[in-house]
């Protein structure tokens, strides 16, 4: 009986071990450009815990083995990953179809008349005709308030990027240079163009600025080549 019962408070222990949670960290990028994405909020179903992406697009949340992640931020198309170790988190996440094709600016409307129900969601004063300036804090401070702040924010950003990804994107960088992963994200990632350079030049000036940057990237030493581990005590 004594001999039972210790496999028994054995097994626990082992599933207790298993199920045990743990602090993961990991890293958001949109899958055409690299670029580090801000605000994503992520969410264990598991567990409920939940935390967002910071300027870096790092982020850490406590999960367990088969605990299952979901990524969503507005303008991506929401993602999922169920945890089959617990190892550093790398995800892609692919542009909604329809964004970037809606927030091109057509006619004589502005980006925040396509957006209005958007923009407004992300003020707390309103102007309201024959009512002057009205006040919603219940809207500003809800969860639908910030994510609509964060949406906001990131439509007026994505009209400025849109123009370097169009040039500066995996496709047409490997037409050029013999990159392959994981040196083809840290590249981009070192090396992304400004935007006042992108409107400045013409295909011939970003030929010579993707040759330019290659030369430089071929001489820095292989750790440099490769996107830095994350560690979750880096992470803020």
């Amino acid at each position: 009986m004594k001999v039972i019962i210790c496999q028994i408070i054995i097994l626990l222990g082992c599933i207790s071990v298993l199920k045990a949670q743990t602090q993961i960290s990991g890293l958001v990028q949109d899958r055409g450009t690299r670029k580090a994405i801000n605000y994503v909020d992520v969410f264990n179903l598991n567990n409920k815990a939940q935390t967002a992406t910071n300027a870096k697009g790092e982020f850490k949340i406590q999960a367990a083995l088969n605990d299952v992640l979901v990524f969503n931020i507005p303008g991506y198309k929401t993602d999922t990953l169920l945890l089959i170790n617990l190892n550093e988190v790398r995800r892609y996440l692919d542009k909604a179809s329809n964004l970037l094709s809606t927030v091109t600016v057509t006619n004589n409307q502005t980006l925040k008349e396509q957006y209005a129900q958007t923009f407004n969601k992300a003020n707390a004063v309103l102007l309201a005709p024959g009512r002057g300036l009205l006040f919603y804090p219940s809207g500003y401070f809800s969860r639908e308030g910030k994510q609509a702040r964060k949406f906001k924010r990131m439509l007026k950003q994505e009209v400025k990027e849109n123009q370097i990804d169009k040039w500066f994107n995996v496709k047409n960088i490997k037409a050029i240079l013999p990159l392959q992963q994981p040196e083809l994200d840290a590249f981009m990632v070192m090396y992304r163009p400004t935007l006042k350079f992108v409107q400045n030049a013409d295909a011939e000036d970003l030929r010579f600025y993707l040759i330019d940057a290659y030369d430089k990237f071929k001489l820095l030493p292989a750790e440099k080549k490769v996107l830095p581990s994350l560690k979750v005590s880096e992470i803020k």
